[in-house]
């Protein structure tokens, strides 16, 4: 009895972890906006800036370009984390099943 306690213990766990994940890569989804207004505030600078002729637009360019693939590194790897951690869970969850259907 003690051994089935634990054990629903642990995919009641995992069912909450699996849950949090999903909803911490949809709401990371769901914030794509705010990577693409960086990308139009950068767009439009850089536009103003060779529109009014300042003497550095292309500096101002190279790190608003920079910025922007910072950025878009940073959303993709942030999204591939969750969805490994998420595809690990459900792994283990079958893994569980598995040997639970062969014994």
């Amino acid at each position: 009895m003690n051994s089935t306690y634990h054990h629903l213990k642990d995919t009641k766990k995992e069912e909450g972890q699996k849950e949090l994940l999903e909803r911490n890569l949809a709401a990371h989804r769901s914030r794509r906006w705010v990577t693409n207004s960086i990308y139009v505030m950068s767009l439009l600078v850089v536009v103003l800036c060779f529109y009014f002729h300042v003497p550095q637009a292309t500096i101002i360019t190279l790190i608003l370009f920079l910025i922007c693939a910072t950025s878009e590194i940073l959303y993709r790897a942030l999204d591939k984390k969750i969805e490994l951690r998420l595809k690990r869970i459900k792994q283990e969850k079958r893994k569980i099943i598995f040997k639970g259907n062969k014994s």
